[in-house]
């Protein structure tokens, strides 16, 4: 599913997504990854985003955005609250979703200019 926003805001720019692929600009990601407008990493994430911990939290640096998406695969996996408790903890507000829904709302704002970050499972 296309669903570039083109407006020239940051870096980095969703194109598309689809099962087990996330188009980031040119490229097309397999694996976990975060991306911001301006930063792109897949080496601070677990494979698994059950395996998700407040250490990969802060590796992230979460607490510097306006809103944080974790996008969990193609249908909704719930964290352990742990993990949702220490990022409500950081003063982080971490959104759990489908990765599906996680790139369209970060494409939304990040064409706005947002502080955001998706943390995104194919």
């Amino acid at each position: 599913m296309d669903i570039s926003l083109d407006n020239g805001a940051g870096h980095y720019q969703i194109k598309s997504y689809s099962a087990g692929k996330i188009q980031i600009n040119g490229t097309v990601y397999t694996k976990p990854t975060a991306v911001s407008l301006n930063d792109l990493t897949q080496d601070k994430l677990p494979n698994e985003v059950l395996n998700m911990t407040k250490d990969d939290l802060e590796a992230l640096n979460i607490v510097d955005y306006e809103a944080v998406f974790l996008g969990t695969g193609e249908n909704l996996q719930q964290l352990s609250w742990d993990i949702i408790e220490a990022a409500q903890m950081m003063g982080a507000p971490l959104e759990v979703m489908s990765t599906g829904a996680a790139c369209r709302t970060f494409t939304i704002l990040a064409s706005e200019g947002r502080r955001v970050l998706a943390i995104l499972y194919p």
